[in-house]
């Protein structure tokens, strides 16, 4: 009896391990998470599956916003800059300060908010092609910039933890007009006569807000379920962006009234937090979450069209090219994904990632947090092209032949060897076939 006793307890511990085995397999494959989504004035039409407009290529250098563009693709198609690169110039930051967010440029400007956690702010501005500093504007400690400036009509708009939100002039620095809203680090961006931004660090209260750049007044703000780091992500009459309380969020973008709210809940039921700004393009809104997925929400109606289980948190904003998903983890797995399935197609492995990739010329460009490295690598499939020995979080933006590398604390002005310069050549990228995925180590 005591024998039969035995066998019995070793069968049920041994199902119980199985069954434990497979609650976490499906955790870690999210077969428990869930996305409810609610809906409020959908739009007539999925307006993400419309191509981003174009523009003509800008007389001088232009990444106006962070990810460049309202559709935050991480993706200039004007850049022709491509690796080997040589270091034309190299800018210190103020000692004390480090680059968290990417800088912004337009008409030969590039802008930099470095951001010094007891020492206080600095924001930089310097002429694109020898790095020799325009204006500085030092903000004490409260008045941090923890995201991207962004850059509308020779103006530079800036959030800031202490509430502010300011106005500079792009070419002098002087300072056009501020308003006291409330503590931000979402990247301002501007469409028409609205600048967008949400607010979330302590002293910020959830809310997205539209300014109008007229009067100077909030024309509609929104409440959230959480605080807010992520931009606004932007489509003809639709704004996107998602929050730390575990919803990613469309709003009409000219009166702020919901289209939809998707919240993610993970395994424990729990809310999944986002920081990462949402990326739009082929009707899909893809979005990192702080549970180690990565999500692609229909555009128009909130629902999961897929997802992928990373191996941490996925704290950077996906970059979007031909068909392709770049975005990497704390884990430091950086991901290349289908836009259409999210099957994974390859990755490569480095030190944690936080930071936003970009592409240029079908090179995608990601930073490690530790080693503070930058790589280069093939959009297509992966190969490892360039490195270079700085950089923490999001490393490159470019336009036309030259590039800008965000290091830890100093900002390098790029260029192309002449040779490689002479003889522009855009890739062409292999399709997208099989089911395989290509691990490939650094």
């Amino acid at each position: 009896m005591k024998r039969r006793l035995l066998k019995i307890g070793g069968a049920l511990l041994a199902l119980a391990i199985v069954v434990a085995g497979a609650g976490y397999a499906a955790y870690k494959l999210k077969l428990f998470a869930g996305v409810d989504t609610q809906r409020g004035d959908v739009a007539a039409t999925n307006e993400a599956t419309a191509p981003p407009p174009k523009a003509p290529p800008p007389p001088k250098p232009s990444w106006p916003y962070f990810r460049y563009d309202e559709r935050r693709l991480g993706f200039n198609p004007h850049a022709t800059a491509r690796p080997p690169f040589r270091v034309r110039w190299k800018t210190k930051l103020p000692p004390r300060g480090y680059l968290e967010a990417p800088g912004v440029l337009d008409n030969g400007v590039l802008v930099v908010g470095s951001y010094g956690k007891r020492f206080g702010s600095d924001l930089t501005a310097m002429d694109a092609s020898t790095g020799r500093v325009r204006w500085r504007r030092h903000y004490r400690h409260g008045s941090n910039y923890a995201g991207s400036a962004g850059i509308h009509n020779g103006v530079v708009y800036a959030t800031s933890h202490d509430g502010h939100l300011r106005a500079h002039s792009l070419r002098t620095g002087a300072t056009i007009w501020q308003m006291r809203i409330a503590a931000s680090e979402s990247p301002p961006i501007v469409k028409g006569n609205l600048l967008y931004f949400g607010d979330g660090p302590p002293g910020g209260n959830g809310k997205f807000r539209a300014v109008d750049l007229r009067t100077r007044r909030v024309v509609w703000s929104f409440e959230a379920s959480g605080t807010i780091s992520s931009g606004a992500t932007l489509t003809s009459s639709t704004l996107y962006f998602a929050s730390y309380g575990g919803s990613v969020y469309a709003l009409n973008r000219f009166n702020g009234r919901l289209r939809w709210k998707s919240s993610v809940s993970g395994a424990r039921g729990q809310s999944v937090p986002f920081y990462s700004t949402p990326a739009v393009a082929d009707g899909k809104v893809i979005v990192g979450g702080l549970d180690g997925g990565v999500y692609a929400l229909n555009a128009r109606t909130g629902d999961q069209v897929w997802s992928h289980s990373a191996s941490n948190y996925v704290y950077p904003s996906a970059a979007v090219w031909q068909g392709r998903v770049f975005i990497g983890d704390f884990s430091g797995n950086f991901y290349a994904l289908s836009l259409s399935s999210g099957r994974e197609l390859w990755r490569y492995s480095m030190g944690p990632i936080i930071g936003s990739a970009s592409v240029v010329r079908g090179v995608v460009y990601i930073s490690s947090l530790r080693p503070a490295k930058s790589y280069g690598l093939s959009a297509v499939d992966g190969k490892l092209l360039w490195t270079f020995p700085d950089g923490q979080f999001s490393p490159i933006i470019a336009d036309q032949d030259r590039a800008w590398l965000m290091g830890k604390e100093a900002i390098y002005g790029l260029v192309m060897p002449r040779a490689r310069r002479a003889r522009p050549a855009r890739p062409r990228p292999r399709p997208i076939r099989g089911s395989g995925t290509v691990n490939v180590l650094a």
